[in-house]
């Protein structure tokens, strides 16, 4: 913790291939987590309980967490860009501040939407209009311990944002892979082996993120001796404003993107449980693109933070093509795996005929949108970087939008294929719109006000940098 990786000098690819490096591995093992979780999931046949009700109980339960990762944005975000941003500008002090607010911000609304979910979890499942008992039934199994406990997700991000503004994304690596271990070593036991099903899942999950929790803890206080964090004296309201002045776009069109992913499963279970397990398989294997894409956005984010706090805007400009040129051809590959052998990949997870056939003709309509997807994470990690993040938010916002339209419209003629191709309409639009909004702004980089915060009462510097 005590070194910041500077990348304001130096070769452009070079080191922004090795900042965003431990973030993909990061994302790939989150990937494998996930899968796994799905991979368990798939085979509770073997104790007693149904496979497909099983995992579309999963796939409607993963909406709170994805809500809760809107919460966890407002904080995430604005804590990395503003140390990204005060690191470039060697204000170190200002990093600690930062950082400190920081993770206060996530704790406190960590806890306050885990006490929600815990009060509000049968209002949250109505929302779905679920028609088959046993679905509810499983759901109710996971949601309380998953949700419960969501409050720790929200502090392990806390000392992420802050590791990924002084571009220690190793460190992120180091401890998430543990907690990513953790949790697939429990999957299978407790799932399968000690017969906790739905259960098992959520324990194992929450347990890998405790884990992950205290080694972050302890990582931080050993580099950090004079660091305390939770102190309420620590709290500094400019700082607070300013971190969420900046994510509060962010976790609102999270939040949004959220809201419309539940309108979108409503329709889907309309289509009965077979349709809903294959759409939520199919999400797993495009995480191939979309979870790639989330991590380099946050590589782009940190490396766009901390030129444009150093002001080298040529450098910024630069680094969006040098990373365009390996991302869309990433993206085209995958568009043909999903489109020549999608029944392949759905196999390794569920052998259901029926529910196999549905996730075909899934991954290979969604299959087009692979490319506009990462075009739009590209310019969202480079309007976060310059503290812009109101754009992708804005744009995210309508682009998610026109699916309530595209789906009513769509599925009376193509019923659930007409949901997928709603789904690739609105990634085209967000991308297209994305790429001029960036070819504007990235004419005027250098106009764009940048000013110093500077706080009355700044703490001792707390790192070095070298």
């Amino acid at each position: 913790m005590n070194r910041i990786f500077n990348v304001t000098e130096g070769p452009i690819l070079k080191k922004m291939l090795i900042l965003a490096f431990p973030i993909l591995l990061t994302t790939l093992s989150q990937i494998a987590y996930n899968l796994t979780d799905i991979f368990w999931i798939g085979r509770v046949d073997q104790i007693g309980m149904v496979e497909t009700s099983a995992v579309a109980a999963i796939g409607t339960a993963s909406y709170i967490t994805w809500f809760a990762f809107g919460f966890i944005l407002i904080a995430k975000i604005g804590t990395s860009v503003k140390v990204s941003h005060a690191v470039g500008r060697k204000e170190l002090k200002n990093v600690n501040v930062f950082a400190t607010n920081g993770l206060l911000l996530e704790a406190f609304l960590g806890i306050l939407f885990s006490a929600s979910i815990l009060l509000f979890k049968e209002e949250f499942l109505a929302i779905f209009n679920i028609s088959t008992p046993q679905i509810i039934e499983y759901a109710l199994m996971y949601i309380p311990i998953i949700g419960g406990f969501l409050f720790i997700q929200f502090i392990v991000n806390g000392f992420i944002a802050v590791n990924e503004g002084l571009g220690q994304t190793r460190i992120n690596l180091s401890i998430l892979a543990i907690g990513f271990l953790f949790n697939m070593i429990l999957d299978p036991l407790l799932i399968i082996v000690f017969k906790l099903g739905i259960s098992g899942a959520a324990i194992a999950t929450v347990s890998a993120q405790v884990i992950t929790l205290i080694i972050f803890i302890i990582v931080y206080k050993k580099h950090n001796p004079n660091l305390r964090v939770f102190r309420l004296k620590n709290f500094n309201l400019d700082a607070t404003k300013q971190i969420m002045s900046v994510g509060l776009p962010v976790g609102i069109q999270s939040m949004f993107f959220t809201i419309i992913s539940i309108y979108i499963a409503r329709q889907v279970f309309v289509y009965g449980p077979n349709v809903v397990a294959a759409q939520r398989i199919g999400v797993q294997i495009e995480q191939l693109t979309w979870m790639i894409a989330s991590g380099f956005q946050t590589a782009i984010t940190v490396f766009v933070g901390q030129n444009f706090g150093a002001k080298e805007y040529k450098r910024i400009k630069r680094s969006i093509w040098d990373i365009s040129g390996i991302l869309v051809p990433y993206a085209l590959i995958i568009s043909l795996l999903l489109l020549l052998i999608p029944e392949t990949l759905l196999r390794i997870f569920i052998d259901d005929d029926i529910t196999v056939g549905y996730g075909i003709r899934y991954l290979q309509i969604i299959s087009i949108s692979q490319i506009f997807m990462i075009i739009e994470s590209i310019g969202a990690g480079f309007f976060n970087g310059i503290g812009k993040s109101y754009i992708p938010s804005v744009v995210g916002i309508v682009g998610n939008s026109l699916r309530v339209v595209l789906v009513i419209f769509l599925t009376a003629q193509f019923f659930e294929e007409g949901i997928w191709w709603s789904l690739n309409i609105s990634t085209i639009f967000k991308a297209v719109f994305m790429i001029g909004f960036f070819i504007y702004i990235i004419r005027h980089i250098e106009d764009i006000k940048n000013n110093k915060l500077v706080f009355k009462k700044p703490k001792d510097d707390l790192f070095q940098e070298i």
